[in-house]
C-alpha cells in the first residue's frame, strides 16, 4: 500500500507551476519514477521544469504541440526554449497531437466528437496527461507499461500531476491512471 498526500487547487493557473513540479519531483524520488513528462506549449514551463529536475536523475520530456496547431505555418514552441531544456539534459517531442483533433479546431466547429470521446474515457482535466504519454511513447522515449509522471496545466502553467502505466496512441485506452499527485 502506498500512502501519499495529494494536492488540489481550487482554480488552475500558472501561480501553481512551482508547487506542481515541485512535487512531481517528490513523488518521483518516493515511488521509484525515472521519467516525467510535462506538456508545454512555449517551452516555458519546460525550461521551469529543466532547471529544477537538472541533476536529479529523471528523466525530462517536454511536449508541446505540432507545427500548426491552432496556426497554420506558426510553430508555438520557441526554439530558445527547446535549446535550453536540452541544454540541461532534458528531451523535447513535438509530434502530432493524438486527441486534439486539429481539423476540428481549425474550423471553430466546438468540441470534436474525439474531445467528448477522450474527456469521457479518460478523465475530465487529465486528456493532455493523457495525450503526452502517447506521443512519447510513440516516438520510442517512453515505452508501453513504463510507470511515469505527467503534468500537464489549465491554458498556462502546470497544475495537474499525475502517475499513470504508458501506452502508445493506438493503445490509447490502455493508458491508466496510478494516483493523483
Amino acid at each position: 500500500m502506498i500512502k501519499r498526500e495529494t494536492i488540489y487547487y481550487e482554480d488552475g493557473g500558472t501561480e501553481h507551476t512551482e508547487t506542481t513540479l515541485k512535487a512531481s519531483l517528490e513523488a518521483a524520488k518516493e515511488l521509484g519514477i525515472k521519467t516525467i513528462l510535462v506538456a508545454s506549449t512555449s517551452g516555458d514551463t519546460g525550461v521551469k521544469a529543466a532547471e529544477m529536475y537538472k541533476s536529479s536523475g529523471v528523466q525530462l520530456i517536454v511536449v508541446g504541440h505540432q507545427m500548426g496547431f491552432p496556426v497554420a505555418k506558426v510553430q508555438q514552441f520557441k526554439p530558445e526554449n527547446w535549446g535550453k531544456i536540452e541544454e540541461l539534459g532534458g528531451a523535447v517531442n513535438l509530434g502530432a497531437d493524438v486527441v486534439t483533433n486539429s481539423i476540428w479546431h481549425r474550423q471553430s466547429l466546438g468540441h470534436s466528437p474525439m474531445s467528448i470521446i477522450t474527456q469521457t474515457l479518460i478523465a475530465m482535466k487529465l486528456k493532455v496527461n493523457v495525450e503526452i504519454i502517447a506521443k512519447a511513447c510513440d516516438a520510442g522515449q517512453i515505452l508501453p507499461g513504463d510507470k511515469v509522471i505527467s503534468i500537464a496545466g489549465s491554458h498556462k502553467g502546470a497544475d495537474t500531476s499525475a502517475v499513470f502505466l504508458a501506452s502508445d496512441s493506438p493503445n490509447i485506452l490502455d493508458i491508466k491512471p496510478q494516483m493523483l499527485i
